[in-house]
């Protein structure tokens, strides 16, 4: 018996050291096959080629647990020390909002990414009863619901509609089954575009998340195609718009049949014909090229093209650098201007005197008298605007101060003074208590979880086989010395820029853009705001903090260094250039795919001189070429042919985009190859592949 036991276990022990060798074998090949399988659908980072230049070191990252102090970087550590020399408890979290620091946590992105992707622009009232977006998008949703049902499921990055019947919009008339790209970009499975929601309001991804061709979402990345002019000229009301361009409602050619108000003075005045207004206003409109907009209302017609946000230390903000002071270095205020500024019709009536030479009371009557919502159009005898807008409209919280509260220290409106914190004295704050609104929050909760969400952002990887060749044959090392005697006194690695604002003299671009702010300079106040502990509505013992503006500008209330006197723009980062053509804040450096026949030696010939610029790229729609395009910015030749094209479009002209300026010219064609190889590689990793 002991025997066959001995023989019994003997040979389970063999049969199980079999089975283990098996298994062991069996497992290293799965887990090879799992390895390859990885690789080959993108999900292991494993580099295969690389470049060794300096350069190109990986750029650092917002580090999660760190505190954001007015646009410094502080470790807990260093968080908690000024915490205490300030007086209060490091150990209690509400001793780092109450001196204005924000806590750096995965929830708040969490958060700033739901508001970003999800929440609304504007307010309900202005932008929709008032300029009408809901009622002009009214008019092509049957065409996009039966685009986006042709899709069969697929994604797409820019969603052509045909118009199932004749639609008019300025002088034009877009005839039945007319073909038109929106630029919309519509997700796998999707039933609407991204920032789009189903009540037909927009949100910041509508501009700011593009889509590859195989449908993945790249946050950040500029929606370049974006019928953006076509959209606004739907509204019915779009001419209330009329203070971001070079329109006065006074001028004679827009006489009519316009209402007689009562001015600020109390002088008649009467207003501009709105059916003449309105058509001038979308024809201007329509001449803007798709992925460009114009949001400050400077009564200037210099319209920028969609930037991209890759924030991180990328300050100040904007083209302009305006944007420079406050949480995150600007930035937070910016996503205020983007909430309250650049898109409050109505608020900006306060300061139209100054900033654009019309009187309050006749900008709000050009604004009403037309509006989409037929109840609060002037009346028929005169009024003062002002007045008959709080008779229709008496509850501002619901009406353009919705989810705005005054800055500290400006004033109260209508009446509000402004400071580098922002353009028109509001914040956009919703209610603490509001339970249903995902930007509900302390005092300038929201502005602060988008800011800190936008910092997270990084450029995707260039996986394209140009980039590949490119690190693995020595052309992005060759690119960076060439780089470094070139570019690198500004933009500086390794977010290749110097965080610095250029004079206008020194730049060269075309003007119109950097005066935008020139006559808010002597409205400006030093800026201050309330505590990030403060709850909304404002208790009237909220503890004010100043907003530190020292090495920003000269004095509190004057605009940033490099824009007096007369406009400058800032250094932008370099990060993702081959997600971000065309070049230059106009967007005027544009060249079209397969214009360019390019040699090995990186020399070239134009096979389609019509792909060049503006009227051959954005203005049909036609997203330009990356690496044409930084050809353009680089080689004086091409560039000369590409601002002569742009200034032949009399359009291009009126909105003040031509591609000019920046003249940092490189020589040499293998030199020029090069460089625009090292300049296409900067993406996350921009020594890998």
């Amino acid at each position: 018996m002991s025997t066959s036991i001995q023989w019994l276990t003997k040979w389970l022990s063999n049969q199980l050291r079999r089975q283990r060798r098996q298994f062991v074998f069996l497992s290293i090949v799965m887990v090879c096959s799992l390895m390859g399988w990885l690789v080959s659908v993108g999900l292991m980072d494993v580099p295969i080629a690389r470049a060794t230049s300096s350069l190109l070191a990986t750029p650092p990252k917002q580090p999660l647990g760190s505190y954001d102090y007015f646009g410094k970087v502080l470790s807990p550590t260093e968080a908690a020390t000024l915490v205490k020399a300030k007086g209060l408890n490091p150990h209690d979290p509400k001793s780092y909002l109450k001196i204005g620091a924000v806590h750096i946590t995965q929830k708040l992105l969490d958060v700033g990414e739901k508001i970003f992707f999800e929440r609304k622009i504007g307010d309900t009232f202005g932008l929709q009863r008032v300029f009408g977006f809901q009622l002009g998008l009214a008019s092509i949703l049957p065409d996009m619901q039966t685009a986006i049902v042709a899709q069969q499921g697929k994604s797409t990055s820019n969603l052509p509609i045909t118009l199932s019947r004749a639609i008019k919009v300025g002088s034009q008339v877009f005839p039945q089954g007319t073909r038109f790209p929106t630029g919309f970009d519509v997700l796998k499975g999707g039933v609407l575009p991204i920032g789009l929601t189903p009540k037909g309001e927009i949100t910041c991804a509508i501009c700011h998340v593009a889509l590859t061709p195989k449908g993945q979402q790249l946050k950040g990345v500029p929606n370049g195609d974006l019928a953006i002019p076509f959209l606004i000229a739907l509204a019915p009301n779009s001419a209330a718009g009329f203070a971001r361009l070079s329109l006065n409602p006074l001028d004679p050619r827009f006489q009519g049949n316009g209402k007689t108000i009562l001015d600020s003075k109390g002088r008649s005045v009467k207003l501009p014909d709105p059916t003449i207004f309105e058509q001038v206003f979308d024809d201007l409109a329509l001449a803007v090229p798709f992925g460009h907009f114009e949001s400050s209302p400077d009564g200037i017609f210099n319209t920028t093209q969609i930037p991209p946000l890759f924030t991180f230390k990328a300050g100040p903000y904007t083209a302009g650098g305006e944007f420079a002071v406050g949480p995150f270095g600007g930035l937070a205020a910016l996503t205020n201007g983007v909430h309250s500024s650049e898109i409050n019709l109505l608020a900006a009536a306060q300061r139209s005197a100054e900033t654009t030479g019309i009187d309050r009371e006749v900008y709000l009557g050009t604004v009403l008298q037309n509006a989409a919502d037929p109840t609060i159009r002037l009346p028929n005898r005169v009024v003062k605007p002002s007045e008959w807008l709080r008779q229709v409209a008496p509850d501002l919280a619901q009406a353009e101060l919705e989810d705005q509260v005054p800055a500290p220290g400006l004033g109260s409106y209508p009446n509000l003074n402004i400071s580098l914190l922002t353009y028109n004295g509001l914040v956009f704050s919703p209610n603490t208590r509001n339970g249903g609104d995902m930007a509900s929050g302390k005092f300038f909760f929201a502005n602060n979880a988008m800011s800190a969400w936008q910092n997270s952002l990084v450029p995707p990887p260039n996986r394209s086989r140009a980039n590949f060749n490119a690190l693995n044959n020595g052309s992005v090392d060759r690119g960076a010395e060439v780089f470094k005697s070139s570019c690198l006194a500004c933009h500086r690695s390794p977010f290749f820029t110097d965080n610095t604002i250029h004079p206008i003299a020194e730049i060269k671009t075309n003007p119109a853009r950097a005066k935008s702010r020139l006559k808010q300079n002597a409205l400006l106040v030093a800026p201050k705001m309330y505590s990030l502990d403060t709850p909304v509505p404002i208790p009237a013992n909220a503890t004010v903090l100043d907003v530190p503006t020292a090495g920003i500008s000269r004095q509190p209330n004057q605009l940033p260094n490099g824009v007096l006197p007369n406009g400058g723009y800032k250094t932008p980062s370099l990060l993702g250039l081959y997600l971000t053509a065309p070049y230059l804040h106009d967007g005027g450096v544009a060249v079209r795919k397969n214009t360019l026949a390019v040699a090995d030696n990186g020399s070239y010939q134009i096979l389609d001189a019509s792909g060049l610029g503006l009227s051959g790229t954005l203005s049909q729609g036609i997203l330009p070429d990356a690496s044409a395009s930084l050809r353009a910015l680089i080689d004086r030749s091409l560039r000369a042919k590409v601002v002569t094209a742009n200034r032949a479009n009399p359009a291009l002209q009126v909105s003040n985009l031509d591609g000019s300026g920046h003249e940092f010219y490189v020589e040499g064609a293998q030199r020029q190859q090069d460089l625009i190889n090292f300049l296409l590689a900067l993406d996350d990793k921009p020594a890998e592949y």
